[in-house]
């Protein structure tokens, strides 16, 4: 552009939109007067904005230039057009606010500095303002004068989410051997793994975080000064805060745009389900196919897949169907020889069919069978399926779902048969990524509530429940796991459990057992009938 107006023969000025990320890792007051001050660019975008704001300074043209800090949605509305800066910190702060009630203090490190945000109202009512100004001044920092501490900064996006309040702060530095086990941890290559992996799980970009600088200080005195009695100035950022992560919450956040996630991530690939033909497996099938996704199904019942199988191709997707026992060894050994002669491979193996029983250990004394057939179908087949297709998954840098019971998360009574084989289940994915990760193999393991299955139907005392997820609803958790690679996917009540059975063994066990004898499988009365009765009402049947 400067080439063009420099044949042209501009006479004009050029109104050139820059960053405050010119200053790069700039420790100190960073004034509008300053540009080239020996400061480090460390990051692409910083050396970008340097390089490109040198070119206008360097040319022969009038200009104004204006450093805008990270700028953010409308403080009036919200509205914002992508996730970018600190809208990627929103996913974590979701995750956070999901687990822990907002009446809890959650201590936090000490972190010195302040991250600018800026509202984009405010940069755009100012930029034109400055434009038709008759000032003097050339360069304009466009930032919020007085920015809040970071760690208060976080504290008020966490409360907007209802999430628990930040503090008090510790000073991580001060704690004895701090320093020497910070020299240490700086240096080998496996702990910068350690903290890309930390980072993704928080939601965060690994390369964005090198484009941070919450040390530098930003005066803005020529826009204070040309916007001197014009009304307009930056809002506080308290007053906005929580516009802004509504707006994430109801435009932005990934998880309402699920239709275009999956399609970006399963479009082309093969997937192969487990207990196709009914419930959670066959929602999971058409969902898979509905983004794209060759599909495998598998099950016992062959004409029940064939109708599935057809019912996705008239829809316009794509389904093969593979009738197999998988609780036969060697039909799982032709179903992999067949799936590997005629696909190559699978992408993503989706671990779901399952039998459940619903008896107390003394009442199976003598129904040992229970337990082996149960382990035969719900750990043995997918583990012997998993190794078959191991090497090609490994190639193909692939998913394994395996669909597990919020059971699996706390000492749930009547399911002892059932809750073994799913808690060994998930051990063997929790050896299988301590293993492969690094090959980028995923394991993605999904602790699933009551779900309105054939399977629950034997059971009248869930018969009223209301509480129960309907099929389609489980099979969106299961391909969050797997498009979003999440390693562990719950319900807030499964995080509730599994953080009170960390924290509180015993009393959680003891909840438990009372549950138990509130709701007697036999004809034993309840020990309990006022408690049973009042749970009865709020849920519709048993706990338990």
């Amino acid at each position: 552009m400067l080439s063009a107006l420099s044949r042209a023969r501009f006479d004009g000025r050029l109104h050139h939109v820059s960053s405050v990320a010119v200053a790069g890792d700039y420790a100190d007051t960073f004034t509008e007067a300053m540009f080239q001050e020996g400061q480090d660019l460390p990051h692409a975008y910083h050396r970008s904005k340097f390089e490109s704001e040198k070119l206008v300074r360097e040319s022969k043209v009038d200009y104004r230039i204006y450093r805008p800090s990270s700028v953010v949605g409308d403080s009036k509305t919200g509205a914002m057009d992508r996730i970018d800066g600190v809208y990627y910190s929103f996913g974590a702060i979701k995750k956070l606010a999901y687990a822990l009630p907002g009446w809890v203090r959650l201590p936090v490190p000490r972190i010195r500095g302040r991250f600018n945000l800026v509202p984009v109202d405010y940069v755009a009512d100012a930029m034109v303002h400055i434009a038709f100004s008759d000032t003097d001044a050339r360069v304009f920092h466009l930032v919020d004068p007085k920015p809040p501490p970071f760690v208060k900064m976080a504290d008020m996006f966490v409360a907007a989410a209802g999430g628990p309040r930040l503090g008090p702060a510790v000073d991580i530095a001060k704690m004895p051997g701090a320093k020497k086990t910070g020299a240490l941890m700086s240096m080998p290559p496996s702990v910068r793994e350690l903290r890309d992996a930390f980072v993704s799980d928080l939601g965060l970009p690994t390369q964005g975080l090198g484009a941070m600088n919450i040390k530098v200080r930003l005066e803005d005195g020529n826009t204070q000064a040309a916007l001197a009695g014009s009304g307009i100035s930056c809002p506080p950022l308290r007053t906005y805060a929580k516009t802004l992560y509504r707006y994430y919450e109801d435009h932005l956040d990934p998880m309402k745009q699920r239709p275009a996630r999956y399609r970006r991530e399963l479009g082309g690939k093969v997937v192969l389900v487990t207990g196709a033909s009914r419930g959670i497996g066959l929602a999971t099938a058409h969902m898979a196919a509905e983004a794209g996704a060759e599909v495998l199904l598998v099950a016992r019942d062959a004409a029940k897949l064939e109708a599935v199988a057809q019912e996705i191709r008239a829809a316009g997707g794509r389904a093969h169907a593979h009738a197999t026992d998988l609780s036969s060894f060697d039909a799982i050994d032709a179903l992999a020889d067949a799936v590997l002669a005629q696909y190559g491979g699978v992408d993503v193996l989706i671990h779901n069919a399952a039998r459940s029983i619903r008896r107390p250990i003394s009442a199976s004394l003598d129904r040992f069978h229970d337990y082996e057939r149960t382990m035969a179908l719900n750990y043995f087949a997918p583990v012997r399926l998993t190794l078959r297709l191991l090497p090609s998954l490994r190639e193909r840098g692939g998913t394994i779902s395996h669909v597990l019971t919020m059971g699996v998360l706390m000492p749930a009574p009547y399911f002892a048969a059932y809750l073994a084989t799913k808690g060994a289940l998930d051990a063997f994915g929790d050896s299988l990524m301590a293993e492969l990760q690094h090959e980028g193999i995923h394991v993605s393991s999904v602790y699933l509530p009551l779900v309105k299955t054939e399977m629950m139907a034997p059971v009248e005392e869930y018969a009223g429940r209301s509480d129960v997820m309907t099929p389609r609803r489980a099979a969106t958790m299961i391909l969050d796991g797997v498009v979003d690679r999440r390693r562990r996917v719950m319900t807030g009540m499964g995080a509730y459990f599994a953080f009170s059975n960390r924290v509180m063994p015993a009393t959680t066990s003891r909840i438990l057992n009372l549950l138990e004898r509130a709701f007697p499988l036999d004809d034993t009365p309840s020990e309990f009938p006022l408690e049973k009765a009042f749970i009865t009402n709020a849920i519709g049947g048993s706990p338990v």
